[in-house]
């Protein structure tokens, strides 16, 4: 669907600019004019990763597929493990460099419970969570084909509750900003999952106007909440808004898979839209490391305090990454990593 390669393609960028002005929502005096900058661009774009969680149900969750456990797990898991080992091994090496570099020593047990806390580094707890997701799904299918359109939604708003309530305990109570162990992660987005697929086959029309509406007032919620809370109780406290479980992050998230939906033209061409799609996962693994190198070499968005300066670097990362994953999609040992 022309709709789906855009949202991959959409929310793959706005998580390039999260991550690019998260370095300067931390590195700027709360409240001052370029933290500011960095914390709206940031509150914009925080919908990001519960639509790819939605995108996958969208697919993964199609009743019309009839796959026996073997097939899906051969299909599925695989296109998901192969880059998980291959780039947590990339990122340890990664730690290690970093860490001779600055004259640091880090040991193998580090490393080794990074990996166990499915970050090896600190992106890749998506795939770890997703893996395990993709690993239920066979049994989530028969969910999905037996319960009706309104008990699988009362199923969502349910999930939504128990996981924005979990959430909230954590980042308020508990000292941890997760759970521990990334074998349940998939539980908190299971609601974004089931979602996923609720939204490809709603074919209500929407209001436009109210689904923007919702966005805009989703984005100043968390854009205003973090600053209101990092001024009273510290950034560690602010940063329950940016949760992509929060009050106000759930409905932008919602708000934006529908307007995405609308967007039924390819944003360029289809072939081109269809080639971009396929090497999201790599720009998301690739990222990361440029983003380290160029403010290492003193280019981050910290080091030019311009109000374009969170989407301009962000897009020069983009577009290098997707240079990377083309390159390595091109070499076809290479190709099954992203």
């Amino acid at each position: 669907m022309i709709w789906l390669d855009n949202s991959r393609i959409l929310a793959i960028y706005a998580v390039v600019v999260l991550h690019v002005a998260a370095g300067v929502v931390t590195g700027n005096e709360i409240g001052s004019e370029y933290w500011w900058i960095g914390n709206i661009y940031n509150s914009l774009v925080r919908w990001c990763v519960p639509v790819f969680v939605m995108i996958s149900g969208a697919l993964m969750l199609d009743t019309s597929k009839k796959e026996d456990l073997t097939v899906f797990y051969k299909k599925r898991l695989s296109r998901v493990l192969i880059p998980i080992i291959v780039w947590s091994l990339f990122y340890s090496g990664w730690a290690v460099l970093k860490a001779s570099i600055k004259g640091e020593k880090i040991y193998l047990v580090d490393l080794l419970n990074r990996v166990l806390d499915g970050m090896p580094h600190y992106h890749m707890w998506f795939l770890y969570m997703i893996l395990i997701l993709y690993l239920f799904t066979p049994f989530l299918r028969p969910i999905v084909a037996c319960f009706s359109r309104r008990d699988l939604s009362v199923l969502v708003v349910f999930t939504f509750l128990m996981a924005a309530i979990n959430y909230a305990y954590i980042m308020v109570v508990s000292a941890e900003p997760r759970p521990s162990l990334f074998i349940n992660w998939f539980l908190l987005y299971l609601p974004y999952y089931f979602l996923g697929h609720l939204i490809r086959e709603d074919d209500v029309p929407r209001s436009t106007v109210l689904l923007w509406l919702t966005f805009v007032v989703s984005s100043l919620v968390t854009s205003v909440g973090c600053y209101l809370v990092s001024i009273r109780n510290g950034l560690d406290s602010g940063l329950y808004f940016y949760g992509y479980l929060s009050v106000s992050v759930i409905p932008m998230s919602i708000s934006a898979m529908y307007l995405l939906k609308k967007l039924n033209a390819p944003i360029i061409n289809s072939e081109f839209i269809r080639k971009m799609s396929a090497l999201t996962l790599g720009v998301y693994l690739i990222h990361p490391v440029l983003l380290e190198v160029i403010n290492q070499l003193g280019y981050g968005a910290n080091d030019y305090k311009y109000a374009i300066s969170v989407p301009v670097i962000a897009s020069g990362i983009f577009a290098s990454s997707l240079a990377i994953s083309w390159g390595l999609y091109s070499v076809s040992y290479l190709k099954r990593i992203i």
